[in-house]
Formats: structure tokens, sequence, C-alpha cells
């Protein structure tokens, strides 16, 4: 493989992840916004009558004060059910506010993420242990703990970090209560 710089190293397999692109060109003449996605508000709502859900919905999540679309299972499976709720009874409206999730098993490692892992101030790593084959990093965005990457740790081992970043704790007591148990 030859970098931009003319460096040359040697592989057998080179993985290149560019991301997706949703499939919105169905929408282009339907008056909707779309915008890395169908534009949708808190509730999934992309216009009156019109809601979006899974990976083609890019949602307002107040809990993260940004527009975020996910590309996972479990979170169409959750706005599903909150739009659901929404539209079958209106009293019970509520925003989706959920912590993003996702994992992989891969061969015999498990991949868990938590929360939003982008525009961050800080990612720390703290825990990187090669040899027992695990990574532990926590990220910041602004004084607050928006997000957890976990590599070959226990599902149990997260449950605190998700709470801690669903109730938007500030980053050193999330620090200072997750690193501590």
């Amino acid at each position: 493989m030859r970098l931009a710089d003319g460096t040359v190293i040697p592989a057998d397999d080179v993985l290149v992840a560019i991301g997706s692109l949703p499939n919105t060109q169905w929408l282009a003449d339907s008056g909707l916004t779309v915008h890395n996605g169908l534009v949708c508000d808190e509730y999934g709502a992309a216009a009156p009558g019109v809601y979006g859900v899974g990976d083609v919905a890019r949602w307002y999540n107040p809990l993260f004060d940004v527009s975020m679309r996910v590309e996972h299972r479990t979170n169409a499976a959750g706005q599903g059910v909150a739009v659901a709720r929404d539209l079958t009874d209106p009293s019970r409206r509520r925003p989706f506010a959920e912590v993003p999730y996702f994992w992989s098993d891969q061969y015999d490692t498990k991949l868990q993420a938590y929360g939003h892992l982008r525009d961050h101030d800080e990612a720390l790593v703290l825990n990187s242990d090669r040899a027992g084959r695990q990574l532990l990093i926590a990220y910041r965005k602004d004084d607050r703990l928006v997000g957890v990457l976990a590599i070959g740790m226990s599902p149990r081992t997260l449950r605190a970090w998700r709470a801690h970043i669903a109730a938007g704790s500030p980053w050193t007591a999330a620090l200072t209560a997750t690193t501590a148990a």
C-alpha cells in the first residue's frame, strides 16, 4: 500500500471504511427536506403526518443537542416504537432522545459503542490492554461524557457508562464514578 507521502507499507489485506449514503433519491420530488437522510424533528416527524425512522432518518436528538443519523438496527427499532407510541397515544408523546448503541462480534471479540462519538472535544483512552485484547475510550464534549467505545469488555462493564451518558453527567463526575467501580 502506498501512502500519500510515498511511504510503502506491505499489506496482505486493506480495509477501506468510507461510510454509507442513505437511499433518499426516491424523495427527490417529495417536498421533504433531505440532507444526509430525511430530516426529522425530535419526534421523528419530517412533515405533518410524515415520519422517518431507521438509517434513512436524520433526527434531532435533544440528549446530545445535535441532528444525527444512526445506521444500526437497535436505533431503528427504538425509533419505530417511539413513533408508533406517539401516533397511537399523543398524550404520551415525547422526544426520541436515546443513547445510540451498537455492538459487533468480531470472532471472539466484542466491539460496543454508546453515545455520540462524533464531533467530540476529547477521546480519552482509559484501558489499552493489548495482551488482554481490551480497549476502553471515553468521549467528552464540552464538560460532558457523550460516548464510550469498548473492545473486549463485558456488556455489564458498560452499563454504568451508558447511564452516565443518558443522564448527561459531567465529564469528571462520570470518570470518577465509572473508573472507581
